[in-house]
This record gives C-alpha cells, sequence and structure tokens, in this order.
C-alpha cells in the first residue's frame, strides 16, 4: 500500500487496481476568502486520469470544493465512484452525478469491498463529518478532523485494532480569540496536541500522519491567528514524546506504507514555507453597501420562513452586529428587517462576512471557522451565530421546527449531564 501526499488533508491511497483520493482541494481560497494552502499543490488535474475513487469527508470546502470538483477532465469522470456517508440531503452524490461521476453512499459502520482486496468503512459524526478505514495489506484510519469522543474512538478501535497509520488534524480550524487574546490561542493550540494524545492513546497507530492543517489565514481580518497555530515540525516532536512514528509528508511524497521516511526534507520544505508567511499578501474585500445588504436579507428571510417553522424562528433571541466598515450597529431578529440598534453589539465584523452570512446556507458556520470577527467585551456571540443555526439544519437536510428543537435541547441536555 502507498500513501501520495496531495496537500492540507487530501492523498492517495494505491494498492491493486485502486487509487483513492481523500478530500481533494488542488486550489483556491476558502471559507469566504479565508483560508490558503501553506504549500503549493503539485497534483494536477491531469493525475485524475489514474484515480478510481474519491472519497469526500464532509462538505467545508477544504475538502469539498465544488469549482475543483468542476474542474476534473469530463473524460476521466465515468471512471471515477464518489464517496460519501449516507445523509438526508444527498446533495453532494447528486452534484457528483449531474457532472459524470459514479457515485456510491457509504452505509454507517458497514464495510464495503472496492476491489478484491480492498475495502473501506466509514463511519458519520454531527450532522455534517465523518472518518474513514481503508483495509487492504495495511490499515488506514483517517480521522481527519473530526472531533471524536471516547466512545467515537472506541467504535473505530472495534473496527480497525491498532492500524498501521492514523491521519489527523494537529493545529486549530477556528476563531480562537481576539488578536490580543494570545493566552487563548496558545490555549486552543495546545488543546489540539490533547486531542492527538486522546486518539493516540485510543486507536495505537503505528504512525500518524498529521494532516488537515497545512493551511494559513489568508485575510486581513484573520491573519493575526498564524502566529499561534501549531507548526507540523512541533507536531513530530511531541509525536516523538509520545513514543509513536511520525510521517510528515510534503506535497508530492510518497511513502509505502510500513517502509522507512525520512522526515528532513519535507519538515526543512514546511519550515521554509512557514517563514514565507509574514511576507505573503493578505485578502482584502470591498465594502457591501446597506441597499445590497437589505437585498440579501430579503432572500435570506424568504429561505428561511418557506423551510422552517416561522413561529421557532420568532422565538429565537435577537442580535446586534457592529458592521465595522459601515459604522453600523444592525439588530438581527427574524421579527423584523435590519435596523440600526443602540444596543451594545454582540460581534463586530464586516459587512462582506455579514453578506456571506446571510447569502449561503452555510455561510455562519463559515464565518465561525475562517474568523473573520472580533467579540466585543460583554459580547454574546452565539446570539448571532444561532440566528443562521437554522440555515445550517436546511442545507444538512433537517427542518427546523418542534421536533427538531426538542432533540436538540435534549442533546444538550445529556451533554451537560455526563460533562
Amino acid at each position: 500500500m502507498e500513501i501520495e501526499w496531495v496537500n492540507h488533508a487530501s492523498f492517495v491511497v494505491s494498492e491493486g487496481p485502486v487509487s483513492l483520493i481523500c478530500d481533494p482541494w488542488i486550489e483556491g481560497a476558502v471559507f469566504n476568502t479565508g483560508w490558503k494552502h501553506l504549500s503549493p499543490t503539485t497534483f494536477r488535474y491531469s493525475d485524475f486520469s489514474r484515480i478510481t475513487h474519491i472519497f469526500f469527508s464532509h462538505e467545508h470546502p477544504d475538502h469539498f470544493y465544488p469549482p475543483n470538483v468542476r474542474n476534473i477532465p469530463e473524460e476521466y469522470r465515468p471512471r471515477i465512484t464518489v464517496l460519501f456517508h449516507t445523509t438526508r440531503d444527498k446533495r453532494v452524490l447528486m452534484f457528483c452525478r449531474s457532472l459524470g461521476f459514479n457515485v456510491l453512499e457509504l452505509p454507517e459502520k458497514k464495510w464495503v469491498s472496492l476491489s478484491s482486496g480492498l475495502e473501506v468503512l466509514c463511519g458519520s459524526q454531527d450532522l455534517m463529518d465523518s472518518w474513514l478505514v481503508v483495509r487492504a495489506s495495511k490499515t488506514v484510519v483517517n480521522v481527519n478532523d473530526c472531533l471524536t469522543s471516547p466512545s467515537d474512538l472506541a467504535d473505530i478501535r472495534s473496527f480497525a485494532p491498532d492500524p498501521d497509520v492514523m491521519l489527523t488534524q494537529f493545529s486549530y480550524a477556528s476563531w480562537v480569540g481576539n488578536p490580543d487574546d494570545t493566552e487563548a490561542h496558545r490555549r486552543e493550540a495546545q488543546a489540539k496536541y490533547g486531542q492527538m494524545e486522546m486518539q493516540i492513546r485510543a486507536l495505537k497507530p503505528i504512525a500518524v500522519i498529521p494532516c488537515a492543517s497545512f493551511v494559513w489565514f489568508s485575510h486581513g481580518e484573520n491573519a493575526y491567528m498564524n502566529a499561534s497555530a501549531n507548526r507540523v515540525g512541533d507536531v513530530h516532536e511531541f509525536l516523538g514524546k509520545l513514543g509513536v512514528r511520525s510521517i510528515v509528508l510534503y506535497p508530492g511524497d510518497r511513502w509505502k506504507v510500513g517502509d522507512f521516511h525520512s522526515n528532513v526534507e519535507s519538515l526543512a520544505r514546511y519550515s521554509q514555507d512557514y517563514a514565507s508567511l509574514p511576507s505573503r499578501e493578505l485578502t482584502t474585500c470591498a465594502p457591501i453597501l446597506m441597499p445590497s445588504l437589505i437585498e440579501a436579507q430579503k432572500a435570506f428571510f424568504r429561505k428561511a420562513f418557506h423551510r422552517n417553522n416561522r413561529w421557532l424562528l420568532y422565538l429565537m433571541p435577537r442580535s446586534s452586529v457592529a458592521v465595522e466598515d459601515l459604522g453600523l450597529c444592525l439588530e438581527l431578529s427574524f421579527r423584523h428587517p435590519f435596523r440600526q440598534t443602540q444596543r451594545a453589539p454582540d460581534i463586530i465584523l464586516s459587512s462582506d462576512s455579514l453578506n456571506y452570512c446571510l447569502g449561503f446556507d452555510w455561510g455562519g458556520n463559515t464565518l465561525e471557522v475562517n474568523g473573520r470577527y472580533r467579540v466585543p467585551a460583554g459580547g454574546k456571540p452565539m446570539r448571532f451565530f444561532n440566528y443562521f443555526r437554522p440555515a445550517a439544519y436546511n442545507a444538512a437536510g433537517y427542518r427546523f421546527d418542534v421536533p427538531l428543537a426538542y432533540d436538540i435541547i435534549e442533546k444538550k441536555l445529556v451533554k451537560r449531564m455526563r460533562a
């Protein structure tokens, strides 16, 4: 079995007739121009000529990026099967089928044979994410950026005891505090080490490939988060202290699972890429003026009221948002359109970010990930993000109504009782 590193969270597992690529984000800025690749990708769209299967772990654009999927040459698509976990909406599989790919919905935690000698097993987490086990001559567990609980890890281990290699996220991937909150940034970075250690002790892999964190925060509003993000060289040393073998792969590297691999060159190349971050150009966005924001909110309301229980939306707490580049503080409520308010803001952001939240079902989630916002003293940002939560449920195939609301409350109570 061979692993070829593509970039970030993407790699190709090859054995026999199967060449399975996971999460091929090849190029482009994602999360509303908030993230870019740390290192250049050497894998080209023409290389999909040798790919037999594509696995997408979830719909975040650093894993499933439709513009990149559309760039896969049409002549290769009928020979490629897209794998995705079972969902209510089937949106990813329908999109890929419309482009001419074969599609296969993976059942929850059941082995699926891709060839006579290779099989995969997928498990989902929450509404969106999933992990994958690939088993052939060797066993690969792709935890990716699932925030696995002890029970989830026990499940994975029951299917893949003592895997040959585990791949896991090694740095934070969302807002970690205001620019001057450096202690909070360090805590979040350190928490990732704790998460990796928990996964390693539970799964007991022979080797670990750090993944899903080879990015930099590329916008002028979030670039401060690069300073405290975990770097792969430090992660390599941490894994060594845990007594687990670290395999650091740079885009284009290939590794036969189980063989010796020197990390010296890949670590040196990543070190150069980290050193270049201060000189890289940051993205900026022009203001979105109020007439455009008003139209975006009208469209947002039309979708929200059509797809959800209107009275539950009316009951949701209002939120105040400081739109910094317009010099306005606006009240968000499902009971009325934008209106200016004197209330202290829950969150501070740009008009571009607010417009994105209104325009896309995943907009609120994107803002949480790209971190292009600040929280003022006394602010309650969850009021803002909850305003956009029904759209996120809709994107996952759920209607925000009374049964779902009960289910959400029940799960929160159970979580508190177990804490």
